[in-house]
């Protein structure tokens, strides 16, 4: 009879659409699939070595890198993304170890020195401005432009900060909203200090440490600055190798 369609028919129609939908989904995933072979498959890279062959930095096209270097009892690898710059390279990691959030260097010269010169910087080796009580007192002070601040032991007698032949016992610093207070018992049985540097963690509280090498590059030749000379002597500087 005209104008009325068989069972099988319509159950044809409906079956059509659907195994279009599925033809669809398997076309997508093995486009998806092919997509990500061609990107890992083409990643190309520019190795970069120094004579030894001990250090080997490869340089993706993806703005990643991976470095292999040596330390105390074999080689190391570390990965992470770098930037270029017209003189230089930076090599930025997470770093999930823990790293302490003050590192104090002391410094002894004389006996009974007159003044006391502090500097700051944090993890990048960056000069930062921070503010600084002493001895849980109320006084502030402020670095200068070079990261820096000059004190005299007898202004500080004045104050009433420290007595006479005294050493500063506290050192409450805040940086970037953060207080830092450093532990000092390793050098209660120094003299007074000439010169105090302090190196702050500015990723203190936070999951990871993003950690940063910088190096200068010129020509083809990367200077690695930050490896001890004891793991590679004089054989510091990185040629492309391909």
């Amino acid at each position: 009879m005209k104008g009325v369609n068989s069972h099988s028919d319509v159950t044809s129609n409906i079956g059509r659409p659907l195994l279009k939908r599925h033809n669809l989904k398997i076309n997508i995933t093995i486009f998806t699939l092919i997509l990500t072979t061609l990107f890992y498959g083409c990643k190309e890279k520019m190795t970069f070595s120094n004579q030894s062959g001990s250090c080997k930095l490869n340089l993706y096209t993806d703005s990643t890198y991976s470095f292999t270097y040596p330390n105390l009892f074999n080689k190391k690898t570390e990965n992470g993304k770098y930037k270029i710059y017209n003189d230089s390279i930076v090599l930025l990691r997470k770093s999930f170890d823990k790293i302490d959030s003050v590192d104090i260097s002391y410094t002894c010269w004389q006996d009974n020195p007159d003044t006391l010169l502090m500097t700051f910087k944090n993890l990048y080796h960056n000069k930062i401005s921070v503010k600084v009580n002493l001895n849980n007192t109320d006084k502030v002070f402020e670095t200068d432009s070079l990261g820096e601040i000059h004190i005299l032991y007898s202004e500080l007698v004045k104050m009433n900060i420290l007595k006479s032949g005294e050493k500063i016992r506290e050192y409450k610093i805040t940086y970037d909203n953060k207080v830092f207070i450093p532990d000092t018992q390793p050098y209660k049985d120094s003299r007074k200090p000439d010169r105090l540097d302090f190196t702050l963690n500015q990723f203190v509280g936070e999951e990871f440490a993003t950690l940063k090498r910088k190096y200068l590059i010129k020509n083809d030749t990367i200077n690695v600055n930050d490896i001890s000379r004891k793991l590679i002597g004089s054989d510091d500087k990185l040629s492309k190798t391909k």
